[in-house]
């Protein structure tokens, strides 16, 4: 199956799909055995529920215009973050995970606009950059949980949480057990 483009005599470009006659063919005789009687089709039709039926069965675009809509729907989705900022990103993160980090801080870091680094960020890594903090967050309690003796209050604040009953919930949600529990679980 290919694409071509022709332009007519005004000038105006038209998209038009080829499909391999056997194809075709063997889409006509299902037709037919569906009941559609090709007497009374005539050939350009009979082309058209063809060519849609192909093109339904390939998930192909069928309008004139819908390879450059692709084009354009390609142009205008996000694309992923560069390792380089990235890197960055991730370096303050890490240097700054005690302290409140806004997403205007994150996209400062990479040097790039809020709503732009929203969409290439989670492009990047599949989550939103506030959720990546919390994992991050999370990550480094459960190092201090195994590492120190530092009550949860303690680390709580150490890795930025206001309080300990938001820091309990969150690391429920993430690490699917309380903090104590996990701790426990882990000296044993």
């Amino acid at each position: 199956m290919s694409l071509q483009l022709t332009s007519d005599f005004h000038g105006n470009t038209a998209q038009h799909q080829h499909v391999d006659p056997a194809i075709l063919d063997r889409l006509a005789k299902a037709l037919v055995e569906a009941g559609v009687n090709p007497e009374k089709l005539d050939r350009h039709a009979e082309n058209e529920k063809r060519l849609a039926i192909v093109a339904r069965l390939f998930e192909l675009p069928i309008s004139p215009n819908a390879k450059l809509e692709q084009d354009q729907r390609a142009r205008r989705a996000p694309s992923a973050l560069p390792k380089w900022r990235m890197k960055r990103v991730v370096e303050y993160v890490d240097s700054h995970i005690s302290e409140q980090i806004t997403l205007a801080d994150l996209a400062s870091a990479a040097g790039m606009s809020r709503m732009y680094f929203a969409s290439q960020f989670r492009v990047a890594t599949g989550m939103r950059p506030h959720d990546y903090v919390l994992h991050k967050r999370i990550e480094r309690a459960q190092h201090l949980l195994c590492t120190t003796s530092e009550s949860l209050v303690e680390i709580a604040l150490s890795v930025g949480f206001q309080t300990q009953a938001h820091f309990t919930t969150i690391f429920k949600k993430i690490a699917g057990n309380t903090p104590l529990r996990w701790r426990r679980e882990q000296q044993a």
